[in-house]
This record gives structure tokens, C-alpha cells and sequence, in this order.
């Protein structure tokens, strides 16, 4: 029989920590239910596979399966993967982009794999992301996609790229920062780079909603507690004074896509 102080041990492994509590309480605060964002510490056997992919499964070190092999939790596909302009027509889930270049003298639909080069890109003369042109003939209308904002269903977002099609008072699209969120000539880092992270979580969600470990309204939760509860020291964003940075959301996020 367990004695009292065994007891109290085990009842106090089982809580929740500090910072687990104020993620919580904030995230609800924020009208989000907390989901697998963050769950209180619970022993490793009682996980199976899907709960150890989630970021909760993360932060509450539950990466091991019951026989203590390490789960595969690489369901989705990483930013250099969705920001590749042939997949326009063939992977995405949300409104793709359809970027438009001037190839001898004639407007053509770009589909070449890689993007191009930020530094061409906001050449009006030599791309369009907006506006119609005509194409073969046809009207086109050149796009750069569905953006960050709208998919969220958040507030809280990013003016697009400067001299972008008017980036400076438009919301940024999923593409531009799966495609430049690394580049800190299109976007101030590190903000640009967990954003970039971001998107790629978002594409995923939408297109493996059955598999991918994290979905719409937690991604939705993490953005807006980092970008509009969190607060910046130096370029540290800190998550709800919880000392979780975007840094090591980024690390998890790593682990959820080839």
C-alpha cells in the first residue's frame, strides 16, 4: 500500500507545470481551445502514435512508442517542397498562386519548379502577381495566392513584400513566405523564417486534414499568441511568457514534414 508521501509524489508528477497552465490559460483567453497544443504531463505508456506527433507529444517528451522506437511523424511536406511553382495545379488544397513571366517579348504561366530568384521576382517588367494579362490570347489573372490571414481566419498577419504587387498594404500570401520567408531581403528575420514555418504547417493541414499532427485552429492558436500575445527581446519572440520561442516551434514542425 502507498504511503501518503507517495502518494502526494504521484499526484504532483501528474500535474500540469507552470508554464503549461499559463499556455493554457492563455490560449483560452484567446477564445481557442487548447486541443493538442498542450496537454498536462501524463506517463509515456499511455500515448500511442498520433498523440506522440503533436506538438503536446513533443513538449511533454512523449517521443517514444511503448518498445521505445521513436515514432514517424513526418506526414507532411516541407517549405522548399510547396514553394515550388509546379505544384501550383497538383498539391494545393488552398487558392494556388499563378505567377506570370514575359518570355521573349510574350506573357507565359510560369510552372518551372523552382521560384524565381527574389531579386527578379519584383521586376513588373519581367513577372506580374497581379493584374490580367493575356496569355496565348487568353486573359490570365496572375495571382500570388491565398494569403496567411484568410486561411488562419486570424488578424493578425503580414503586409506582404515590399514593391510585390503593393505589398505594403495588402495581407502576405502563403506562397511568398514558403518561397522568401528565409531570404531577410524580403522579410525581416526571424520573424520570416517561422512564418515561412507557418505556412508550410498551414498547406499541410489543409491538404492532410485525416493525418497531419496539427490542424488549422492550433496553428491559428501558436501564430497569434507569438505574433500579437507573445513579447520581443533582441528578436526573441517569447510564447505567452512561457519561454517556448518560435525557435523550437520551428524544431517540431521540422519533425512533422520529409
Amino acid at each position: 500500500m502507498e504511503n501518503n508521501s507517495e502518494i502526494d509524489r504521484t499526484r504532483e508528477a501528474s500535474l500540469p507545470t507552470p508554464q503549461e497552465t499559463a499556455l493554457r490559460r492563455s490560449l483560452l483567453k484567446a477564445g481557442f481551445g487548447v486541443g493538442g497544443v498542450l496537454m498536462a504531463r501524463q506517463a509515456k505508456s499511455t500515448f500511442e502514435t498520433p498523440y506522440q506527433c503533436t506538438l503536446s507529444g513533443q513538449m511533454s517528451g512523449n517521443v517514444s512508442r511503448n518498445d521505445g522506437t521513436t515514432p514517424n511523424c513526418k506526414i507532411g511536406l516541407s517549405p522548399g517542397y510547396w514553394q515550388q511553382c509546379s505544384r501550383f495545379t497538383t498539391d494545393w488544397k488552398v487558392t494556388a498562386p499563378k505567377i506570370c513571366k514575359k518570355v521573349n517579348g510574350s506573357w507565359r504561366v510560369y510552372t518551372r519548379t523552382n521560384p524565381p530568384k527574389f531579386s527578379e521576382i519584383t521586376n513588373t517588367e519581367l513577372f506580374k502577381v497581379s493584374g490580367t494579362v493575356m496569355v496565348s490570347g487568353s486573359p490570365v489573372e496572375c495571382t500570388l495566392g491565398a494569403t496567411l490571414a484568410s486561411v488562419l481566419g486570424t488578424a493578425v498577419g503580414l503586409t506582404g513584400i515590399p514593391g510585390l504587387a503593393d505589398g505594403s498594404s495588402r495581407q502576405v500570401s502563403l506562397w511568398e513566405l514558403v518561397a522568401y520567408g528565409e531570404d531577410q531581403t524580403a522579410f525581416p528575420q526571424q520573424i520570416g523564417q517561422f512564418a515561412r514555418h507557418i505556412a508550410a504547417g498551414v498547406l499541410n493541414a489543409k491538404a492532410y486534414p485525416g493525418t497531419y499532427p496539427i490542424t488549422i485552429p492550433q496553428l491559428r492558436a501558436i501564430w497569434d499568441a507569438i505574433t500579437g500575445g507573445g513579447t520581443s527581446t533582441s528578436g526573441e519572440y517569447e510564447l505567452m511568457g512561457t519561454g517556448l520561442d518560435f525557435g523550437e516551434i520551428q524544431d517540431y514542425l521540422n519533425t512533422t514534414w520529409n
